[in-house]
């Protein structure tokens, strides 16, 4: 008697969820509405309470086994939602947010690129000019041999790379050094600007020098063969670190109108989703570098390899900077 008279009191509720979820069923994730999805879960939660409580009024199955598959089946809609609620979101950041902070932060990028390529061309020419000074730019472990050397030592010996785990193993200490430098740029661009500006110099003119001295020793194929597919995503990578920190430093010293609190505020998401695709692109140029590069010629053509590097750093610029069109607000 008791019993009855509970599922009396709580069938409307119970009927009122069976038909919210029938429409959360006939819709995509986050078309049910604010308001409804909030009451679909009140009455989800009400009923999970009520369960218990028929449970512990009685065992006849007419009353439980109903009120047990509506509380499975609300489970299931409301965390199958989530799920498809989830890869939206991340499909969106991924489409939409990500391309669009680093096309409206184009400045700063466009500052942190100048910084590095001005460094190359120093670099460079100053190597050009006088190629004793490549001692003087290039670090010692660089100088054990000439270009030309080396290029002979990599192409008549074996393949550096033979297993899945050679590359492994190389590839993590490649994260390791690739991730400290572009950190090291974020966080001096962020706290003096200059610094920043200072770092990807210096780093632009150490890759002129050695870009310049295996030209000037006639292995210039070689040289961005070998670099470029890694290079097409971890000099970007670095650059953006820079630009990233520049966007930091901008809202905080450079608050405007706003408060520093607001500027801050405006200014973090746009950090984080730099930063965030600047660990993406390292990781993935770890596992080129550590893997493709290494192959000499009589694995991989020149030719080919160039073609990967180009591939990969126009996909990147095309992704990022290629304008499109915003979907609408839900």
């Amino acid at each position: 008697m008791q019993a009855d008279l509970f599922v009396e009191r709580a069938r409307s509720r119970w009927n009122r969820l069976a038909v919210l979820l029938d429409e959360a069923e006939n819709l995509k994730a986050g078309a049910l509405g604010r308001a409804k999805l909030e009451e679909t879960l009140r009455l989800y939660r009400q009923a999970g309470s009520d369960l218990a409580q028929a449970r512990a009024l009685t065992s006849r199955h007419e009353i439980l086994d109903p009120l047990n598959d509506l509380v499975s089946r609300g489970h299931r809609v409301l965390y199958s939602a989530g799920d498809v609620r989830l890869r939206e979101n991340l499909g969106r950041f991924f489409t939409h947010d990500l391309p669009g902070t680093f096309r409206r932060r184009w400045q700063a990028i466009a500052v942190s690129a100048v910084a590095m390529l001005a460094g190359a061309f120093v670099g460079a020419g100053a190597v050009v000019v006088d190629r004793a000074n490549a001692a003087q730019l290039v670090p010692p472990a660089f100088q054990t041999e000439s270009p030309k050397e080396r290029v002979q030592q990599i192409e008549e010996g074996k393949e550096r790379i033979e297993t899945l785990d050679d590359a492994l193993t190389f590839g993590a200490s490649l994260y390791a050094h690739n991730i400290r430098v572009s950190f090291l740029a974020f966080g001096l661009a962020a706290v003096t600007g200059l610094g920043g500006i200072a770092i990807l110099f210096l780093n632009g003119v150490l890759l002129g020098a050695v870009a310049a001295s295996y030209s000037l020793d006639g292995v210039t194929t070689f040289f961005v063969a070998w670099v470029g597919p890694h290079g097409a995503l971890e000099l970007p990578a670095i650059v953006f670190g820079g630009a990233a920190g520049f966007v930091l430093a901008r809202a905080f010293y450079l608050p405007g109108n706003r408060t520093l609190a607001a500027s801050l505020r405006e200014a973090l998401p746009d950090v984080s989703r730099i930063l965030t695709a600047v660990v993406l692109q390292l990781l993935i140029a770890g596992l080129v570098e550590g893997s493709f590069s290494q192959f000499s010629r009589s694995t991989f053509s020149y030719g080919f390899k160039i073609s990967v590097a180009a591939l990969l750093f126009v996909a990147l610029i095309l992704y990022l900077f290629l304008p499109r069109r915003e979907p609408a607000a839900q």
